[in-house]
């Protein structure tokens, strides 16, 4: 079974982990999956002027899966979402950007209402610009309006930022997570075949 283009389940289970050969390997892999599955898409998406829906439902996936690996765990667990959501908005890079409020109405108006309603809920917009900051509150201050284009630069970078933290021998912690998460997408995958 493929767990990314260029990867079947049985390359992983080959990795012994005792080398940072192995380890390249394993994040090669896990590159691989994201880009080939949801990056290399997204380019072509986002290139529609009306995209902005379909780039953050996109990217939301991205954000709590990100956060399920840098937990460590296989899947969110119930009724942890919102947290989950919280804690990568105001724990990476995002931080320079949200609040732990801006977090709240991101994830309630902004990712419960793309992925629920196909909509953005109260007075939360979304906008495509190069002249806009990436979150601003609306001018209700009840909502949020986010800048679709400079969020899903901040994703990407993100994922270049953990990919190379994965690299480095010293985030052992990190690496555990990582292994964890992967072990239960390839275990998965296995017991499909």
């Amino acid at each position: 079974m493929h767990i990314s283009p260029r990867y079947i389940a049985g390359d992983w289970k080959k990795i012994t982990f005792q080398s940072e050969e192995d380890w390249q390997l394993a994040v090669e892999i896990f590159k691989d999956r994201i880009r080939e599955r949801f990056l290399n898409p997204l380019e072509h998406i986002e290139k529609y002027p009306y995209a902005g829906f379909a780039v953050l439902a996109l990217d939301c996936l991205l954000i709590e899966m990100l956060q399920q690996f840098r937990e460590g765990v296989n899947r969110t667990p119930t009724g942890k979402s919102k947290l989950f959501f919280i804690s990568f908005l105001t724990e990476t890079g995002f931080k320079k950007y949200f609040d732990k409020r801006q977090a709240e109405l991101f994830y309630r108006q902004i990712r419960c209402g793309i992925l629920h309603q196909a909509e953005v809920r109260g007075s939360s917009r979304v906008l495509v610009s190069d002249l806009e900051p990436m979150v601003a509150y609306a001018s209700d201050r009840r909502g949020l309006v986010v800048n679709r284009t400079f969020f899903h630069e901040q994703l990407l970078t993100e994922f270049d930022n953990y990919t190379r933290e994965l690299l480095n021998s010293a985030n052992r912690e990190l690496r555990v997570k990582f292994k964890s998460k992967m072990m239960a997408i390839c275990k998965t995958a296995c017991d499909v075949v």
